[in-house]
């Protein structure tokens, strides 16, 4: 019955017709799960890329805080690469033992994010805190994209075509990072523009994207619009400087003042 419920989520009908083939047998337009994997791939490919200049090229030097996360966020991405992979292979107990190392794998993320984080912004003042504040923003959103995401995940295990698409979700908090570092490596690190329009609109691109792919998809095709609307909702004070405000500049004192790292 899992299998049945597997091959049903990864691109089969329950009449027996492909997913993404019609009533009439015309082709229908949908994102095949199953064939994620290089994407994810080309994701972690890109990632040591943007990520040589200021961590792989200097790794002896950096902190533990950073290694540990680097580590953990590396893992994450191997192990959405391998997912879809392990399903097409009908790999399944590799892929359900993989989904319980998630189980540990996905708090340690966030709590890796946290302490770094912390580690960054604390002991900082005058115009270096101000910008880690926003920082902070960025860092405390995504992380709450990243952990809604998988928890729902988790939640509609036994549903394959909603669990692949909440394990989607998490990886949407990775272009943000890996996109702005490869743009100050390419353009200045001090820029006279926010580059979170290109990295926000870069992302919210891609899911628009799937949402036109599976737009005729029975099952889930609610997750993607329903995580973009959350995405454009909390980029919304980066692009206009709503983190300059009381509100998240108290917050940014408490989190700094606690006793993490």
């Amino acid at each position: 019955m899992a299998e049945s419920r597997l091959v049903l989520g990864a691109g089969v009908s329950a009449a027996g017709r492909p997913a993404n083939e019609g009533r009439a047998g015309r082709p229908r337009r949908l994102f095949n799960f199953t064939q994620s994997g290089p994407y994810f791939a080309g994701l972690l490919l890109l990632a040591v890329v943007a990520y040589w200049p200021s961590y792989f090229s200097r790794v002896l030097s950096a902190d533990h805080y950073t290694h540990f996360h680097a580590s953990l966020a590396a893992l994450w991405i191997l192990m959405l690469a391998a997912q879809p992979t392990l399903i097409r292979m009908k790999r399944l107990a590799l892929h359900r033992l993989l989904g319980a190392f998630s189980y540990v794998l996905a708090p340690l993320i966030v709590v890796s994010i946290m302490l770094l984080a912390h580690s960054r912004i604390k002991g900082l003042s005058g115009e270096a805190y101000a910008v880690q504040t926003y920082i902070l923003y960025l860092q405390v959103s995504l992380t709450v994209l990243f952990g809604v995401s998988y928890a729902l995940a988790i939640y509609k295990r036994h549903t394959v075509a909603l669990h692949a698409r909440f394990m989607v979700c998490t990886a949407f908090t990775l272009i943000d990072p890996v996109v702005i570092r490869l743009m100050f490596w390419m353009g200045s690190r001090t820029p006279s523009w926010n580059y979170q329009w290109v990295t926000f609109g870069l992302t919210d691109l891609v899911i628009v994207a799937l949402i036109v792919l599976e737009r005729r998809s029975r099952t889930g095709r609610w997750v993607f619009p329903m995580t973009l609307a959350f995405l454009v909702l909390a980029q919304i004070p980066a692009l206009f400087g709503l983190t300059n405000t009381e509100p998240w500049q108290a917050f940014a004192r408490w989190f700094a003042a606690l006793p993490l790292t």
